[in-house]
């Protein structure tokens, strides 16, 4: 009985023995086959010190007469950052060719691209993909059609497509052409081409050529169309020229059905050694007016350690050439136009300069010609440094004034500084300075001045300023008084009568005491509040020696507020008042309001604007500037903006009343923007 029991376990042992041995013969069957696979497949490749491909699947199966393989379910495609995946794939070995079906996915680090089918050469990376879509991952755009044919690295090829930025099946707007060329991160090119929008083709153009890609490319811009009263239907077209890595223009041309045709060109530029630039000109033949009209604005700096300069023109051959041509309200509303330039070769404490400065008047009625414009001035700084216990530094100039009508001439200003400063808690800071100024005018006759004139005097200042601090559970007072004193001593009559060409022409006689306060508040988040006063007494001041009292806030949060406020005690009226405040109202509704008003100028005027975003998709901007003492309602302009994922559209309106007296005639304008993603847009 126990014999037979051991003969039992051995068999059953010799059973488990040949059980492992079929199993391990079976497992080496399939390593062996798929190794074989992958040798044969790629034998070539790795002679080649090319990147290995690896192929994976669920089954698998080798037909050796015609050296084929079959790869069945999940079937993944991998060499070196490329993969291309479907449902089934079919390799010949002799061609290396891949034939693909079922959700083809064919992936590389700039593209994806999906098809039904696609034949595909592991070798030459050459093929066709069919019913297939490609979408650029950097540029964000689609290009899909019946048949795409892969012709390079980065090269396709489409007897029709279909191409968008738009992510949805049904894009919003397309261009659908024919024999279309697409090198992924540089362009696209097509025949006999429609613009599509919703479906609907509404352009069309024998040749299209359009930059591909969310970088500087050559092409065209979207276009810009508007109606105006006075102006007619318009339209805008910009073209933009990438010439270079660091230069670039666009070009514009507009067409007026009222008044013409006008074009634009600005060109920028970027160079080594901190030089950059931007250069505008425009020209518009009025056929109302039956006028050239021409605008300029040319801007070029370069910034170095020894030499520096910079150039910036701002020039009209009309005053009234923004308000009639600007897409944009600050230019509408500007007073003053100034153009400026300077070269500058600084030292180690010091630096040389020569500028020129050249205003135009904006307003109607004026007259440039009665501006003293800066043309040049020559001048000569030191920076301040510490002699001893002193720190001295030096402003001097020489100057030309020019203009057509009145007084213009020479000036020559020096004026040397010697400062001192001492104290812990209570800081006494003094200043004197030594200035001297001569004059050579011209045309004077008329209007009494000396045709020679030299001033010299002196000023001293002594300041005592100091801060006391109070912290609070949740924030902290700081209050800084200042007194001061300035002295200017007493200059002969005939050395003060002189035309106004700046500000040192105000520098006068003084003896004046000074007092100002000023208090800041702090949190955990930084400063958000300030209140300053400020009045001084000039005991040379006649029967009026105090100043008006001026006092200027600043707040932080939660709203922005930027004023000040001058109120004079002899006449019991406030002077001027300048404020700007913006805030948020309610949740998406955001406000500013600015006032600018001044009794000497006799002057008045209001911003007011409001944002109110609906959604993330829609927004509404609303401006108003309101001449309280002149012309009333200036100018009114409504922003409306709706963006999508692919495309955007802007609508501006915008009104401008007439004035009676200078026989201006009421405007009011039209303007719609168009933004296609991926393609560009001119900014208004």
């Amino acid at each position: 009985m126990i014999n037979k029991v051991e003969s039992l376990k051995l068999r059953v042992k010799s059973l488990q023995k040949s059980a492992l041995h079929i199993v391990c013969f079976l497992l080496k069957v399939v390593l062996f086959s798929l190794f074989t696979f992958h040798f044969s497949l790629f034998t070539r490749a790795a002679f080649a010190e090319e990147p290995p491909t690896i192929i994976t699947s669920d089954t698998l199966e080798h037909e050796k007469k015609i050296s084929t393989y079959t790869a069945k379910g999940s079937v993944k495609v991998t060499q070196d950052k490329t993969k291309m995946e479907a449902k089934e794939m079919i390799y010949d070995e002799n061609s290396s060719y891949l034939f693909a079906e079922g959700d083809v996915r064919y992936e590389t680090p700039d593209i994806t691209l999906k098809a039904e089918k696609a034949v595909y050469n592991l070798n030459t990376k050459k093929g066709i993909f069919f019913n297939a879509e490609i979408f650029s991952k950097k540029e964000k755009f689609h290009v899909s059609g019946a048949e795409i044919e892969k012709t390079g690295e980065k090269e396709y090829f489409l007897t029709e497509a279909t191409m968008t930025t738009c992510d949805s099946p049904s894009p919003a707007w397309c261009f659908k052409g024919k024999n279309a060329e697409i090198i992924v991160g540089d362009r696209l090119k097509s025949r006999n081409t429609t613009f599509n929008v919703l479906g609907v083709p509404i352009l069309y153009t024998p040749y299209l050529w359009a930059p591909a890609l969310n970088e500087r490319k050559t092409g065209l811009l979207t276009p810009v169309f508007g109606y105006s009263k006075t102006k007619g239907f318009s339209y805008r077209q910009p073209f933009f020229w990438a010439i270079s890595g660091n230069k670039d223009a666009t070009v514009i041309l507009d067409w007026y059905t009222k008044r013409g045709f006008g074009e634009g060109l600005e060109y920028r530029y970027v160079e080594p050694g901190n030089v950059e630039g931007t250069h505008w000109g425009y020209h518009i033949f009025d056929t109302k007016l039956g006028k050239n009209i021409y605008e300029l604005r040319s801007s070029h700096e370069k910034r170095t350690d020894s030499i520096s300069g910079y150039i910036n023109l701002n020039l009209l051959s009309r005053k009234d050439f923004y308000r009639e041509y600007s897409l944009h309200r600050t230019e509408r509303t500007k007073r003053f136009t100034e153009s400026t330039g300077e070269l500058s070769m600084p030292t180690d404490k010091s630096r040389f300069y020569l500028m020129s400065q050249y205003f135009m008047d904006l307003k109607d009625g004026s007259h440039n010609s009665e501006i003293a414009q800066r043309l040049p001035e020559f001048g000569y700084v030191i920076n301040p440094y510490s002699v001893g216990p002193v720190i001295f530094s030096l402003t001097s100039s020489a100057s030309n004034f020019w203009r057509e009508k009145g007084v213009f001439g020479q000036r020559l200003d020096i004026y040397p500084k010697f400062s001192h400063s001492f104290g812990d808690k209570v800081i006494i800071s003094q200043n004197l300075g030594l200035r001297k100024t001569a004059y050579l005018l011209h045309q004077n006759e008329n209007e009494g001045f000396r045709d020679h004139v030299q001033r010299d005097t002196f000023d001293y200042n002594v300041t005592a300023s100091s801060r006391l601090m109070r912290d609070y559970s949740s924030f902290t007072h700081a209050v800084e008084p200042s007194l001061g004193y300035t002295y200017v001593p007493w200059i002969k009559k005939e050395k003060t009568n002189l035309p106004v060409f700046d500000s040192t022409e105000l520098y006068s006689k003084q003896s004046t005491i000074s007092l100002s306060l000023l208090n800041r508040l702090f949190d955990k988040h930084g400063e958000f509040f300030t209140l300053s006063l400020s009045e001084s007494y000039n005991s040379f001041g006649g029967d009026r020696p105090f100043s008006p009292l001026t006092i200027a806030v600043s707040i932080g949060r939660p709203i922005s507020l930027r004023g000040d406020i001058s109120y004079n005690s002899y006449s019991g009226q406030i002077e001027s008042i300048n404020s700007d405040m913006s805030a948020g109202i309610i949740k998406n509704v955001s406000f500013s309001l600015g006032e600018r008003y001044n009794t000497v100028n006799k002057t008045m005027s209001y911003n007011a604007g409001i944002i109110y975003t609906y959604s993330k998709n829609l927004s509404t901007d609303a401006a108003v500037w309101y001449d309280a003492k002149g012309e009333g309602l200036r100018d009114a302009t409504l922003k409306m903006k709706y963006q999508k994922q692919c495309w955007g559209v802007t609508l501006i309106i915008n009104i401008k009343p007439g004035d009676a007296a200078t026989k201006r005639p009421s405007d009011y304008s039209i303007v719609i923007t168009f933004d296609l993603l991926g393609l560009g847009s001119l900014k208004v």
